[in-house]
């Protein structure tokens, strides 16, 4: 697997090094992102599993029948499934309050380069090489940055 830095290497010729390091640097905030994103929906999924699994266990019980409160305490099973469920949901909510600072940050530098690229191209010449590197970055990295919108 490649690496950021040796990903960007065929941008020598098109970036100073300083872009470089700012676009390392997006390229490291997306990929955060997206693994939290994987992250949240592998454990909201856990947890609806875990919700729907005790809820058809349970009928097919009849806990609804003789008292939910004391089926409850009967029987362990129930809430091994329960405290299952409530840690898969608070490990979402956990993975969901990163994902969402993540992106916040990855959208955050991503805007700072499209506002900036002025300063980071100023020549006429370096002004076309900005399009390549657009191209390369959107093509390779899915990193939208001819747009500030989301």
């Amino acid at each position: 697997m490649r690496t950021v830095g040796s990903e960007l290497e065929e941008l020598n010729r098109f970036t100073d090094e300083p872009t470089k390091q700012m676009l390392r640097a997006l390229i490291k905030r997306k990929k955060k992102y997206e693994n939290y994103a994987r992250q949240t929906f592998r454990w909201q999924a856990l947890a609806a599993i875990c919700a729907v699994s005790f809820c058809l266990f349970a009928a097919s019980k009849g806990l609804g029948q003789n008292g939910f409160l004391s089926g409850l305490l009967n029987d362990s099973v129930y809430l091994l499934w329960i405290l299952s469920a409530a840690f898969a949901y608070s490990t979402a909510y956990y993975f969901k309050k990163k994902e969402e600072k993540a992106e916040g940050e990855f959208h955050k530098l991503r805007c700072e380069i499209i506002q900036k690229s002025t300063d980071l191209w100023p020549q006429p010449e370096e002004w076309k090489s900005r399009e390549t590197v657009f191209k390369i970055m959107k093509q390779q990295y899915d990193i939208n940055l001819y747009f500030e919108s989301k």
